[in-house]
């Protein structure tokens, strides 16, 4: 057999003694050895005649599973629309926060108090269901985050949204709303929000003491008993619900527990689980977390949720995801911050973050009557691909972190360029876990996501001898 060469993105892994073949692209994984390897790299270069018989079988076997040839690549995901349609806006409301969070990337309720006025709020609602339709859409979504907690402004929250289902219901459309909250709520707000919106994510960082020291009350007292009132209410009401726990140095130890309580006490659809931003508050010292450390308790975790069926993961290893870019910040993003700005990014809320001048697209321009958006700007933006980040190009992880957080890549360029970032490597080791387990749900050999799978004892031969 002659097959054609190999014309997609391949990554050779060592492990241990053995050597795992990943290609993205094709959604296909296997083991091989060294002899395998070499025949990997010569068709990359071109076709090659086999010269044994097993060499034959394992030229046929790449063909098999469409690692070889110019076709069988799964499409990756951009933006949605060429142009600047955003069908979301996500309105940072305020400053204020009735937490204090020793990580707070935003030094949530210690900066300067902003709050956002109901205008500001309706214009941005009033744009993204005008570009909703102009897409052919037939719903839009508001969603709440920001720079405090946006409960903090509870007459804007709840008069914007009722304003956005009216807007909704005039046009013929849907309206979803959603929210970031600490989950410190009372009863009357935890009652409006099942009743109005979608989803809400809870920021709660495990069991009480890990909680109590982590998210304190400004006064410093523990915030772990209100926020379980809140998940018991959502429960009760069958609303859904994710959580987000950060992890610090002082906390990773305990991740496995605080997970463990989480599932014990609630019933989250979603657990997100990230290593402590070392932004705002998080730059304290002490904070930062051993990447080791933090993939370790991860996957000890991860266990533990595993029987319950929650989605347990983190941010930047998904594999079912293939794209070329982490988020909507690179260019699709439409967020407002507390004075009206055009933020394109969550960790952005407004003009006095480190690095907000490249994330502010605009304003809204009052004698014109529409926002005015940076076209330079919003260029450079779209321009942040995987493929242009020079660092990323043989990373194995590429075509799903996406290049990770543009924001937090800020933070670790050398010179102007990325270079790298302890999320990196936390990012490649939990990709090639999930990887593994793709492997042995399949039988144990090789994962051909592009095919139907034939059973173990049917699958080709795949290793070659030295």
């Amino acid at each position: 057999m002659n097959p054609p060469p190999i014309q997609t993105d391949v990554f050779i892994i060592p492990i241990l003694e053995t050597f795992l073949v990943y290609a993205p692209l094709r959604r296909v994984a296997f083991f091989t050895n060294p002899a395998g390897v070499n025949l990997l790299e010569r068709l990359r270069h071109g076709p090659i005649e086999p010269e044994t018989t097993e060499q034959d079988e394992f030229l046929r076997f790449c063909a098999e599973i469409k690692l070889t040839g110019s076709e069988g690549d799964f499409p990756i995901t951009t933006f949605d629309v060429a142009e600047y349609l955003p069908n979301e806006v996500t309105l940072f409301l305020t400053t204020r926060c009735n937490l204090r969070c020793v990580y707070c990337y935003a030094d949530g309720g210690e900066t300067p108090e902003r709050t956002m006025t109901l205008e500001t709020a309706k214009r941005g609602i009033d744009f993204v269901c005008q570009s909703a339709r102009a897409r052919g859409l037939e719903r839009f979504g508001v969603g709440y985050h920001g720079g405090g907690e946006p409960t903090q402004n509870w007459r804007v929250l709840t008069e914007s949204f009722a304003y956005a289902k009216e807007l909704a219901k005039a046009n013929g459309m849907e309206v979803y709303g959603s929210m970031a909250t600490n989950g410190v709520l009372t009863p009357a707000k935890r009652a409006w929000i099942i009743e109005n919106f979608a989803g809400v994510n809870l920021s709660v960082d495990g069991c009480p003491t890990v909680q109590d020291a982590q998210r304190p009350t400004p006064g410093g007292k523990g915030s772990s008993r209100a926020v379980l009132e809140t998940m018991r209410a959502f429960d009760a009401a069958g609303f859904p619900y994710g959580v987000r726990l950060t992890v610090t140095a002082q906390s990773v130890d305990r991740l496995p527990e605080s997970v463990a309580y989480l599932l014990e006490h609630g019933h989250p659809k979603r657990m997100q689980v990230e290593p402590v931003y070392t932004l705002g508050r998080g730059k304290a010292g002490g904070l930062a977390v051993d990447s080791q450390g933090f993939v370790e308790a991860y996957l000890e975790a991860k266990q533990i949720a595993a029987p319950t069926g929650v989605d347990f993961y983190y941010s930047a290893a998904r594999l079912d995801v293939l794209t070329n870019r982490f988020c909507q910040s690179c260019g699709e993003g439409f967020s407002l911050t507390p004075s009206g700005l055009v933020s394109s990014c969550y960790e952005v809320p407004d003009d006095t973050v480190e690095y907000a001048e490249r994330f502010l697209l605009g304003n809204f321009d009052e004698q014109a009557g529409q926002y005015r958006i940076d076209g330079e700007k919003l260029a450079r933006l779209r321009d942040y691909r995987v493929e242009q980040i020079a660092w990323c190009q043989d990373c194995f992880c590429k075509w799903h972190c996406g290049g990770d957080c543009m924001y937090k890549s800020q933070h670790s360029l050398q010179e102007g360029v990325f270079a790298g970032d302890p999320r990196c490597e936390v990012t490649r080791a939990l990709t090639l876990d999930l990887i593994l387990e793709r492997i042995r749900q399949s039988g144990g050999k090789v994962w051909a996501g592009n095919l139907e799978q034939a059973s173990p004892a049917d699958e080709p031969q795949y290793s070659l001898e030295n």
